[in-house]
């Protein structure tokens, strides 16, 4: 059994147990070895789709350990999982999910879509559930055995290796390495032209070990030119800078530790698209994923005092980018929309207790009873007592 078809079986021996849906996801190729979820999913097909958003997660794993916990645009829970592969490129991908996560009857889950027929059989798990999965199945995966199978080559491991044998054969002047190349790079991947871009990665790589003799400290300083290049390409297409920077300080520390250069061609390669990635494919499913974080870091926490620093730190973002997203997805600031959340629960508990509006006011967050009501009447249009006698 090769080292797919083993996170095969645990991916199936995950859903036996968690009765949560489990796939594989080949990062390199961008192809799910077993059908992902979709099941009456109406955002499948449009700026959400299940490639997309557990890409997302995929490459998110991979910059914070091994692990990551996200959410598709539809508010529905998902785990990526890295396989652990000893001095390899991370190439697959386990995604476990969907789950509905639901802490307490005060915060139920709020399909956007409005379709609970198509939320039958979904799991509905706490979030020391979820986090209690995600670690068990990262120690599943991490102690994965990996064997090669005997008898097969390494066809991927080989295919750098006949690029560079054919560009050594039918090129006469090997040393003469063209700049002009990777200003087109630059150019395909503003565009997100990948295949391309991808194309023209392997020409510059080729050229570059027929020039530096597959000699890796001559090859190192220029693959680092390459990561500064497509860095600068990625921000200039829109990507995030303080997100593309950070990916590039990881990178940076990365490139140290090959020695091959069949695994460094595979490193690049996944760079490339996630580069193109973070330009044109993952936006509005990153700022979704943001916007449901940092929704249920509030509400975890609403009787206490919430500041901006906080909730930015909890998606790993600068305070600058984290305002920015919650006023292009949500319209509102960082205060308004705590405020916004404060309220909501407010009128759950004047509609389900017996406390007093003060009471009740202290036990969503708010110091002062006046101004929780004056928030409260800005929001509802009346105050929280004539909400009270409104229901009744």
């Amino acid at each position: 059994m090769d080292f797919p078809e083993r996170c095969l079986q645990l991916c199936e021996y995950i859903t036996t147990l968690s009765h949560v849906h489990t796939t594989l996801l080949h990062i390199l190729t961008r192809a799910f070895l077993s059908p992902p979820f979709q099941g009456g999913c109406a955002l499948e097909g449009s700026a959400c789709t299940a490639l997309r958003t557990h890409l997302f997660g995929a490459y998110e794993a991979q910059r914070w350990g091994g692990s990551y916990i996200y959410y598709c645009p539809r508010g529905l829970l998902f785990l990526a999982v890295l396989p652990h592969t000893p001095g390899a490129v991370a190439e697959y991908c386990a995604i476990i999910g969907p789950i509905i996560m639901e802490n307490n009857s005060e915060d139920p889950f709020e399909d956007p879509l409005g379709h609970p027929c198509s939320l039958c059989g979904i799991p509905r798990m706490t979030t020391a559930e979820v986090r209690a999965l995600c670690e068990l199945a990262l120690s599943a995966f991490t102690f994965l055995p990996v064997e090669a199978v005997p008898g097969q080559p390494d066809k991927d491991a080989s295919l750098p290796m006949q690029v560079l044998y054919d560009y050594t054969v039918t090129v006469p002047h090997a040393g003469d390495y063209p700049i002009e190349q990777e200003h087109r790079l630059q150019e395909y991947i503003r565009s997100g032209s990948r295949e391309a871009a991808q194309q023209l990665l392997n020409d510059l790589l080729s050229q570059l070990y027929a020039s530096a003799g597959n000699d890796m400290r001559q090859i190192k300083p220029r693959i680092h030119e390459l990561l500064v290049l497509m860095n600068r390409a990625a921000i200039d297409g829109g990507a995030d800078i303080d997100e593309i920077f950070n990916l590039c300080c990881r990178y940076e520390r990365e490139l140290d530790t090959f020695y091959q250069t069949d695994a460094l061609d595979r490193w690049l390669g996944m760079i490339l698209h996630q580069f193109i990635g973070f330009v044109f494919d993952f936006n509005a499913i990153k700022h979704q994923n943001v916007i449901f974080k940092t929704t249920d870091y509030i509400k975890a926490h609403l009787s206490e005092r919430i500041s901006l620093d906080q909730a930015a730190a909890q998606v790993y973002l600068s305070k600058s980018y984290f305002c920015r997203i919650l006023k292009s997805e949500l319209g509102c600031t960082f205060t308004e929309y705590v405020n916004r959340l404060r309220i909501e629960r407010s009128k759950q508990l004047l509609k389900r207790s017996a406390m007093s509006v003060a009471e009740i006011a202290f036990a969503v967050g708010f110091e002062d009873q006046s101004y929780f009501t004056r928030i409260f009447k800005k929001q509802v249009g009346i105050s929280p007592g004539k909400f009270r006698e409104k229901l009744r």
